[in-house]
């Protein structure tokens, strides 16, 4: 797995350490096929003023471009962030980086798994049958299904919140066939 980092300003080694923290805390320690999927996977980290606005279709709104957001497609995932070191813009940014990173390990987990959708998103409404990578990241988001997370940095104790999935992903008692 690769992380690239295209911002100026954030503190590069306190947000891949927060990443890789988050995601290991995930993965049951047995899974390695799924480490090794892992690693075909790149992360990249920009700044909001490296969005192509056009990335959207003219029939999504709402849409705020100074907010941090991110997309997670095949086999990257990309955050849009606040480039911004401020320790309160890190705990923003990384609700949204860990948001993206549920899609990357449930799409990991569940590659052709369908789920239905608890509310409306950006892309679909209430009801609708879609990805589980992804609705089970935006249902739970929605359900307040988040965790804290902490990582020391530089003698600092910093925390973020992160989506739990680690109850579908990281459990013990499950047959994984291997």
């Amino acid at each position: 797995m690769h992380i690239e980092f295209t911002t100026k300003n954030l503190d590069v080694l306190l947000y891949q350490k927060s990443i890789l923290q988050y995601i290991y805390d995930h993965y049951h320690h047995k899974d390695y096929p799924r480490y090794m999927e892992q690693d075909e996977w790149t992360i990249y980290i920009k700044s909001l003023g490296e969005f192509n606005k056009k990335f959207y279709d003219d029939n999504i709104a709402n849409i705020n471009y100074k907010m941090a957001h991110g997309v997670t497609g095949m086999n990257e995932v990309t955050c849009y962030l606040d480039d911004n070191p401020n320790n309160m813009i890190f705990r923003t940014n990384m609700m949204v980086v860990t948001h993206e990173l549920a899609h990357m390990i449930l799409k990991i987990y569940y590659p052709t798994k369908k789920g239905i959708l608890n509310q409306d998103d950006t892309y679909a409404k209430k009801g609708s049958m879609r990805n589980f990578f992804s609705t089970e990241v935006h249902n739970r988001w929605e359900a307040d299904m988040n965790r804290m997370f902490d990582i020391n940095h530089k003698g600092m104790n910093h925390s973020f919140v992160g989506v739990d999935i680690s109850d579908i992903v990281n459990t013990r008692n499950i047959n994984r066939g291997f």
